[in-house]
C-alpha cells in the first residue's frame, strides 16, 4: 500500500500538536506570536545598525518575550 505526501503531512501534524497540547489554531497563533515578534526585533537591529541611537534598549526585551513564549511548552506535560 503506497502511502501519500498528505498522510504523511497529516500525521506529522497530529502528533506534532499532540505534544504540544494544542489545537491547529493554538499552535498558529503561538507560532505566529513568536515570528512576528522576531521580525520585529529584527527590523529593530538592522535599523539600530545603520542609526545607533535608535532601539538601543528595545530589543533585549523582546528577546525575553520570545523566550518566554518558546518556554511556556516545555512546562506543558
Amino acid at each position: 500500500m503506497e502511502v501519500s505526501w498528505q498522510e504523511i503531512y497529516e500525521e506529522l501534524k497530529v502528533k506534532h500538536l499532540k505534544e504540544n497540547n494544542e489545537t491547529y489554531l493554538e499552535h498558529m497563533k503561538h507560532a505566529m506570536g513568536i515570528g512576528l515578534l522576531l521580525v520585529g526585533a529584527g527590523t529593530k537591529c538592522l535599523i539600530h545598525s545603520i542609526v545607533p541611537p535608535l532601539f538601543e534598549t528595545g530589543v533585549p526585551s523582546k528577546f525575553d518575550d520570545i523566550i518566554t513564549l518558546v518556554k511556556r511548552n516545555e512546562t506543558i506535560t
